[in-house]
């Protein structure tokens, strides 16, 4: 009984946490409001993560578990699509990732997909037009370009062909014909 006590009240640490670091960052995340959330005191909170880091990257694993769209370097569009309708459904996924991304610079390693996006482009798959790095990037911002806007759901389906044909767009090799 005491151990499912435990990962009940752990599971409602990460659950306040998550509420927490979505709507206020890490920086202005506060401890005392995630104990007060999960129904604990912020001692509790501190046994359990040792602090505010710990809790937060117990977080980020959470996130990118949950928020998983599978990479496919020779369907860029589609994986484009993926991320979209992901972080449609899930728009507090965004949020996360653009804190993360503005509080913790430099800890998502992307090397895999580079390295992936790169091979694309020396089969002749994916055009050289912007380096693999680039082409990244700009993937990963047209696919989310709409993660702040309010979800309206008939725009929805219009937005996502919009992110598909974009991407497509700027990934086809130079002699593919349009």
């Amino acid at each position: 009984m005491a151990r499912r006590d435990r990962e009940r009240t752990r599971r409602r640490l990460l659950n306040a946490a998550f509420i927490e670091f979505a709507a206020y960052g890490f920086a202005g995340a506060r401890m005392e409001r995630i104990a007060r959330m999960a129904g604990c005191s912020a001692g509790l909170t501190y046994t359990y993560y040792g602090g505010k880091n710990e809790l937060f990257d117990a977080v980020q694993s959470e996130v990118v578990g949950a928020a998983f769209v599978e990479f496919d370097a020779h369907d860029l569009p589609g994986y484009a699509a993926r991320l979209y309708d992901r972080q449609h459904e899930h728009p507090e996924f965004a949020r996360l990732a653009t804190w993360h991304r503005l509080e913790r610079p430099g800890r998502v390693s992307r090397r895999a997909e580079v390295e992936a996006i790169r091979d694309a482009q020396a089969q002749g798959v994916v055009s050289t037009r912007f380096s693999a790095e680039q082409v990244l990037v700009l993937v990963l911002a047209i696919a989310s370009m709409w993660s702040n806007a309010p979800a309206d759901s008939s725009d929805h389906l219009v937005r996502r062909r919009t992110v598909e044909d974009a991407v497509r767009r700027l990934v086809e090799p130079d002699d593919h014909p349009r």
